[in-house]
């Protein structure tokens, strides 16, 4: 009988090896699989045929091979009065807006006016009053819908909108907004005509074919093709959602656009609503705007089948283009050994980084990840501060007070393989000054780490750390 189960795990290790290496893989993903077949033999490999690949079904991918040609014939017919040139950024700014052009298609463009808005409640009064107003459509896509507080709000001004004969559509993704789907706020919308699409249905059949943990973890607000937002937030609000994790309320910041990349996000945000229902990509013809402002911005979609380069990459590029100062905001860092190597690079030759972090968040497994590579920073100069007022979970870079990255992207293997996201590129000064300005009051509100003090932690404690970093790939 002994016998039989070893070669039974040994036939279960060989069949998962091979088909681990039938395809390109990260080599940590691939040694953290193997390892976890290893020590788990039939958990190890149910895990791995239920999450192992990146795998969005067929229809999914058969949509995604022909959009994406489509996409690129759409954004090269972007109208040339609202396309800037790189050659007018600075030496770093060119470098990175060239990269980003090229991986997905999208352009920069001038015309715009940008306002930071750092608390929920700010962000979801604009955000109703931009409804209100709104004379043609709106159209949200959030990964987490959740009914309560001031969404409830957010709901009535979508009713008075589709009311008042204006075309309302939302994209909830169906894992983040499982709850919200069971709710008498979706009922709400369906019956005052909103249009709902759930995207990635999960379902125990599905996951047979179809990874179940890659998610549209985008946040895209577009009303009238010319205000957009993005950002951290969902919609939830945090004085009641997951009261029960013990982390505080969650802190977000969000983006108000005016300008052209209003309708480029919209186009953004159908795509996903071509991959999910099979409509064909058609975005109407981009209305004609007068500039709203003078900044320059670049919009970076990603995702499990999108660009040729992931948004890691473009990350990269923007940290080796620091000359004086990275300050990075994430509420989950764990971030691989390519950002790693960039971010202790930039330390060593002088430039400042700051990496700013909640104290407490809702995954125990995903902390102790993040912690083993804490040493490492410190050792270099990082300053790493722990933000103690809630979950911090707004997601930005700024190089230099020049460039700004910000969006829907941890820093994270998950965000950078697996969820759709998408990051806004502001090469302003003005708004990076801005976003600075936020950032130092997150550190304002944080503990500096001191490399004395981390080094003390328990023998134990480091193991811990260890052994689950050697899993992040799979995390």
């Amino acid at each position: 009988m002994l016998n039989l189960v070893s070669i039974l795990h040994l036939c279960v290790l060989i069949g998962i090896a091979l088909r681990i290496f039938s395809r390109r893989n990260a080599s940590g993903a691939a040694v953290g699989w193997l390892l976890l077949v290893v020590l788990l033999p039939g958990v190890g490999a149910l895990m791995y045929l239920l999450i192992g690949e990146r795998r969005l079904g067929r229809k999914w991918m058969q949509r995604a091979i022909a959009l994406r040609p489509e996409m690129l014939r759409w954004a090269a017919d972007i109208p040339p009065e609202c396309i800037a040139a790189p050659t007018t950024l600075t030496a770093g700014g060119e470098s990175i807006s060239r990269l980003a052009h090229a991986a997905v298609g999208l352009p920069l463009m001038s015309g715009h006016r940008l306002q930071l808005l750092s608390d929920s409640s700010s962000i979801m009064q604009a955000m109703i009053a931009d409804i209100d107003a709104a004379c043609s459509s709106v159209r949200l896509e959030f990964y987490i819908w959740h009914a309560g507080g001031f969404v409830d709000d957010l709901i009535a001004a979508l009713v008075r909108a589709t009311g008042r004969g204006i075309a309302c559509s939302v994209l909830m993704d169906s894992l983040g907004s499982r709850p919200f789907f069971k709710s008498e706020a979706f009922e709400r919308l369906r019956a005052a005509g909103v249009d709902v699409v759930e995207v990635l249905p999960v379902n125990p059949v599905r996951a047979l074919f179809v990874r179940f943990d890659l998610r549209d973890h985008r946040k895209i607000a577009v009303i009238d093709r010319r205000i957009a937002y993005t950002g951290s937030m969902n919609i939830a609000d945090p004085r009641f959602f997951k009261q029960d994790a013990g982390v505080g309320e969650w802190v977000d910041a969000m983006v108000r656009i005016e300008g052209p990349t209003a309708w480029v996000l919209e186009a953004v945000s159908l795509t996903v609503t071509s991959l999910q229902t099979g409509q064909r990509f058609a975005p109407p013809p981009p209305p004609r705007l007068p500039p709203a402002g003078s900044s320059q911005i670049q919009i970076f979609p990603s995702g499990p089948q999108a660009s040729i380069l992931r948004i890691d990459a473009l990350l990269l590029a923007a940290i080796y283009a620091a000359r004086r100062e990275i300050v990075l905001t994430t509420p989950y860092f764990v971030p691989g050994e390519a950002l790693m190597t960039a971010l202790r690079t930039a330390a060593l030759r002088g430039v400042q980084v700051v990496l700013i972090v909640p104290e407490k968040i809702d995954s125990r497994l995903v902390r102790y990840a993040s912690e083993a590579y804490i040493e490492d920073l410190l050792a270099v100069g990082v300053r790493i501060m722990r933000f103690r007022d809630g979950l911090l979970h707004t997601k930005s870079m700024v190089v230099d007070e020049e460039i700004t990255v910000f969006g829907t992207v941890n820093l994270d293997l998950r965000s950078f393989e697996l969820n759709f996201e998408v990051s806004m590129i502001a090469y302003d000064r003005e708004f990076s000054t801005a976003m600075r300005a936020l950032q130092r009051n997150y550190e304002g509100r944080s503990q500096r780490l001191e490399a004395e003090q981390w080094r003390t932690r328990p023998r134990a404690r480091r193991l811990l750390e260890n052994a689950v970093q050697t899993m992040s790939p799979l995390l």
